[in-house]
């Protein structure tokens, strides 16, 4: 081997050498960069997690408000004497009502339906009382047997020395009469022998008028209504009395 050929092996040697070293330098620094790389990805990653568990967090809860309680209406109860007082007031308001216009419709009981029809004396003059039946039937009524009257009547009607029909006995326990009133459900009821027939009837109120009364032991209930009947109404009691009178 010439001197020429030598110098290229150990040329060549070295420059194989450091080709080598380079090469294996490289590999350690792309190596690093990998890694760099890697921890850079998992770092983002992690991150991402963690902010997407922050966005998937329950909404917070906004309190429920508290409702306010209705407040309790309180009656106060009656003594007799102011039971018979506020019982006989509204007897008289509610009679005195009447004379404008009324229907008292059964509303339930044996005869569901039956109408008790007062016309006004401008409508039908003496001509004006009614009670119809379901079925058709109809037969003239007394101002009396109005549930808005029957009361007054009877208590301005009781047979005691010195009092006229139009003034108040007042209150006393001897009356054939008693009058009691329910602070619970705000009802009066009265309590009479009618006759010899026990007679019990529960009023409900409604602006200083009886509006529903229950006679208990007949199991019917009654609903009144004030003011000028309606055209039905008005037409069963006008039918009535031509039928009899022939509009005379």
């Amino acid at each position: 081997m010439s001197t020429d050929q030598i110098a290229i092996v150990i040329v060549t040697g070295r420059l194989s050498g450091l080709t080598s070293k380079a090469l294996g330098r490289e590999t350690v620094i792309k190596a690093k960069v990998s890694l760099i790389g890697l921890v850079t990805v998992l770092s983002v990653a992690l991150t991402g997690c963690a902010g997407g568990g922050n966005q998937d967090a329950a909404p917070t809860q906004t309190p429920t408000a508290t409702p306010t309680p209705t407040p309790t209406v309180t009656v106060p109860a009656l003594t007799p004497e102011e039971a018979w007082d506020s019982f006989n007031q509204i007897s008289d308001a509610s009679c005195q009502a009447s004379y404008g216009g009324l229907v008292e419709e059964e509303i339930s009981g044996p005869n569901v339906g039956k109408l008790k029809i007062r016309l006004t004396f401008e409508q039908a003059g003496e001509n004006s009382l009614v009670a119809s039946l379901p079925n058709g039937e109809v037969s003239e009524l007394d101002w009396s047997q109005l549930l808005a009257c029957e009361s007054k009547v009877f208590i301005y009607s009781m047979e005691t020395e010195g009092y006229s029909y139009e003034s108040d006995p007042g209150y006393s326990v001897d009356w054939p009469i008693q009058i009691t009133f329910d602070p619970q459900t705000s009802k009066f009821t009265t309590s009479r022998n009618d006759l010899g027939e026990q007679r019990t009837l529960v009023f409900e109120v409604l602006d200083g008028k009886f509006s529903i009364v229950e006679e208990v032991e007949e199991g019917r209930k009654t609903k009144l209504t004030y003011g000028l009947p309606g055209a039905a109404e008005t037409q069963i009691v006008n039918d009535y009395f031509e039928s009899l009178y022939g509009g005379n």
